[in-house]
Parts: structure tokens; sequence; C-alpha cells
């Protein structure tokens, strides 16, 4: 299929007829439409998160467990056998370098 030139100039009438720009009014209802049917971006933040937040929540879950756990049993390892103030300066005392890195045996 090809063109003559009547065919293009009447095309070129057509195009030169018709305004370029729309018309004002039209222009600025259809900008504002578009603007009021846009989400806001706290909106689009939220959604991300209330799909991104069970993950989250199964992954958080065995860690959050893990660290009670060696909360309550490091607590619990770390708690003096004596609660006597004195007992530092005992020569059986648990606090002695050598009761932490030495035997009991060479002591004098």
């Amino acid at each position: 299929m090809t063109m003559d030139d009547k065919d293009l100039d009447r095309l070129l009438r057509t195009l030169r007829d018709k305004s370029a720009l729309p018309e004002p009014g039209t222009f600025e209802s259809a900008v504002w439409r578009k603007i009021r049917q846009t989400v806001p971006w706290q909106e689009r933040i939220m959604a991300g998160l209330r799909k991104l937040a069970p993950a989250v929540a199964w992954r958080a879950a065995p860690a959050a467990l893990a660290l009670v756990i060696g909360g309550i049993s490091g607590a619990a390892m770390a708690a003096p056998a004596s609660h006597d103030e004195l007992d530092v300066f005992r020569s059986s005392s648990s606090y002695l370098i050598t009761a932490k890195f030495g035997s009991q045996g060479t002591r004098h």
C-alpha cells in the first residue's frame, strides 16, 4: 500500500488543524483526576510492610526464643555460689586466679 501526495497532504492538513495542546480545562481536570487516583506514599509503605510482616515474624520468633533461653541460662550460670562479700579474701575462694586457671593441689 503506497501513499500518494494527495493522501499525504490531507493527513498533514488534518494534523496542522488539530491543536497540539489539550484544552486547558480538560487538561487540568485530567491532572487532578490522576492526582486523586494516586495512593499516598505512606499507604504504599504500609501495604509493603503488611506483606513483609509475616515473613519477618517467622524468622524473628526463633531468634527471640534463643535470646530468651540464652539470657535465662546465662543469668543462672553467672549467679555467684556465695553471697558473702568477704569471700574474695579466703584462700578457697572461687574468685582466685588459681581457682580459675590452676589446679587445686598447687596452692601454697
